[in-house]
């Protein structure tokens, strides 16, 4: 009750001050955010045997054999607050709040503290060494996937989001824009895998098992900042704009080991053939080094995805999207594993800001063989002997409002 109050006061705080609202281009408060709505139906197979993964792995957890699922969610109501101070300095904080119970675990922290309220970003920004310099808590700079699900061509977010990269962080950024064509961050932060990972302690504990096993707690920040940079190029025209990025992030992200370093290398892309076409994508390589219960000494994964949206009206697009992931030791998805996901939807812009999805999902899970005292380190995930196959299919539905 005490966190829902503060919550409460915080949206209250926001929404009494409407007068500065009008004043945005004196340094004045201005508001965004959005609404988020989800409803979908997931089916596993008889296979499946406690994956976090499918179209809505956010909201309903894990799979099991033969599960059915079929329920509303309130993904998020996110508010956005911004204040600029003459043009060197401005202040910013997404707050986003949510239900544990009926929403997904990306802003609730559901399972671990049951909180419904998170803070996705809060940072204060000053222009300086003739860029802007960000110190506090901010949205990673990798890969094509944006943190609020209404913001992106598809209702679910590709396995290489779910699993690989990192998504918030806490620490201190650099970016520089160098003409119309090329931009480069750079960042330290406490630890790249901050949240929002279902299943993981927001702001406190270092990367998990997803879902953690029991009576597994937070390692905690290690001694020494991770960093991270990204290079990008960007070309088109109006209406035709396209980028290119090359990202590497890493640091000791296993606490109390600080020579013992994570790699993450990542491409993404999104170009613009047309008004109406859209090719989007991303490759991803992980690695962590000197990892003890796992198939060899580091553990490794990689993977990708493409996306194809296709405005067919000014109202109406389609859009199509296939994705690979190879965990190869099974430090990241809980098991040695290969899975191949589809996505078919389509998307109904009703009005400006508001629009609707519809989209039909399918993974595809290929188990290895797990070997006598070669454990993954989900303890969910377990299969006697011989590889296993596992089939989820799902359709959801989406109404965003972004104001």
């Amino acid at each position: 009750m005490k966190k829902l109050a503060i919550a409460a006061s915080l949206l209250a705080l926001s929404v009494s001050l409407p007068a500065h609202a009008e004043d945005s281009k004196a340094g004045g408060v201005e508001f965004s955010g959005n609404v988020d709505i989800v409803t979908g139906w997931q089916h596993d197979d008889s296979a499946a045997i406690g994956d976090v993964s499918g179209q809505l792995r956010d909201f309903r957890g894990a799979t099991a054999p033969s599960r059915d699922t079929f329920n509303f969610y309130v993904d998020q109501v996110e508010l956005d607050i911004q204040k600029s101070f003459g043009e060197k300095i401005r202040l910013r904080a997404d707050l986003d709040f949510g239900r544990s119970l009926s929403g997904s675990g990306r802003n609730t922290d559901t399972g671990v503290v049951g909180s419904n309220f998170e803070l996705e970003q809060g940072y204060v920004t000053l222009g300086v060494l003739g860029g802007e310099f960000l110190i506090g808590r901010f949205n990673v700079p990798i890969g094509y996937y944006l943190v609020d699900r209404a913001d992106n061509p598809t209702i679910s977010f590709p396995n290489t989001y779910n699993f690989l990269t990192p998504t918030n962080a806490t620490g201190a950024k650099m970016y520089w824009a160098f003409g119309d064509h090329f931009d480069m961050h750079l960042y330290l932060v406490n630890q790249l895998f901050d949240c929002i990972i279902v299943g993981a302690p927001c702001l406190t504990g270092a990367r998990l098992p997803i879902p953690p096993a029991a009576g597994v707690a937070s390692p905690g920040d290690s001694a020494i900042p991770s960093w991270g940079t990204r290079f990008g190029y960007n070309w088109g025209e109006e209406g035709k704009k396209s980028t290119i990025g090359l990202s590497y992030a890493g640091g000791p992200e296993q606490a109390g080991n600080n020579a013992h370093l994570t790699h993450i290398i990542d491409m993404d892309f999104a170009v613009k053939f047309t008004e109406q076409l859209l090719f989007a994508g991303e490759f991803t390589y992980i690695q962590q080094n000197n990892l003890t219960g796992v198939l060899g000494p580091n553990a490794k994964s990689l993977g990708g995805y493409f996306v194809l949206d296709y405005g067919l009206s000014d109202i109406w697009d389609i859009f199509f999207s296939y994705g690979y992931l190879h965990d190869i030791q099974g430090e990241f998805t809980g098991a040695d594993q290969q899975i191949h996901n589809f996505v078919l939807g389509a998307g109904y812009q009703i009005t400006d800001g508001a629009k609707m999805k519809l989209e039909y999902r399918m993974d595809l899970h290929h188990y290895a063989n797990v070997q006598p005292g070669l454990q993954p380190r989900n303890v969910l995930i377990n299969p006697a002997s011989g590889d296993l196959t596992s089939l989820s299919n799902a359709i959801s539905a989406e109404f965003a409002y972004n104001f």
